[in-house]
């Protein structure tokens, strides 16, 4: 795999997902009748998730936790690198999470979330928020409900019209988002560490 196998979608293209992304959510909410208490974005890019979606839903209350896939003996590992931080609001008994992310492919990380926020808030209630929901993945008993712009099946292809538009409905794997740079998204994929500042 190399950079040019890679489509970047501009700034725009993802503020049109966020709006699709936020229209699912905002009738999903309406159709099950919730109130999301706070929102969980896992860092990094869930918080370009997560932060959109706060404005929608007015509300400060976001909280943030965070994996990333490292390179250890030639292979990428999932490791936890913070957990959710000590909050100054209140929060009910049994809050509600808006849990977001971005890319989940796979959705390792948002089950391995689950676990860690259960750690440290009894909550049962869980909503999954991603620009992307893989259908090869079956959901968590724990979710209420997922929300998401467009979906993708096992072989990364998607209908949604803008991937149609660009000609890349049929692998929406190799799609950077605006903030991505295809040097760390290549590295991953073919094992190989990426230099962090």
């Amino acid at each position: 795999m190399s950079d040019e196998n890679f489509f970047q979608l501009s700034w725009n293209d993802y503020g049109l997902l966020i709006e699709d992304l936020w229209k699912d959510l905002e009738a999903k909410i309406k159709k099950h009748n919730v109130k999301i208490d706070a929102i969980i974005g896992i860092l990094r890019e869930g918080m370009f998730t997560a932060m959109p979606l706060a404005y929608k839903l007015n509300t400060y209350k976001v909280l943030t936790i965070q994996f990333k896939y490292m390179l250890y003996n030639g292979s990428n590992e999932l490791k936890y690198i913070s957990g959710l931080q000590d909050v100054e609001y209140d929060l009910p008994q049994n809050p509600t999470f808006l849990l977001c992310d971005t890319f989940p492919c796979g959705g390792k990380t948002k089950f391995l979330a689950l676990e860690k926020i259960r750690e440290k808030y009894s909550s049962e209630k869980f909503i999954f928020a991603s620009l992307v929901q893989d259908l090869s993945v079956k959901n968590h008993k724990d979710f209420l409900f997922d929300a998401f712009a467009f979906d993708i099946n096992e072989k990364w292809e998607t209908s949604h019209p803008l991937f149609k538009k660009y000609g890349i409905d049929k692998n929406a794997l190799n799609v950077l988002l605006p903030w991505e740079n295809s040097g760390e998204e290549v590295a991953s994929v073919v094992k190989k560490e990426w230099k962090y500042n």
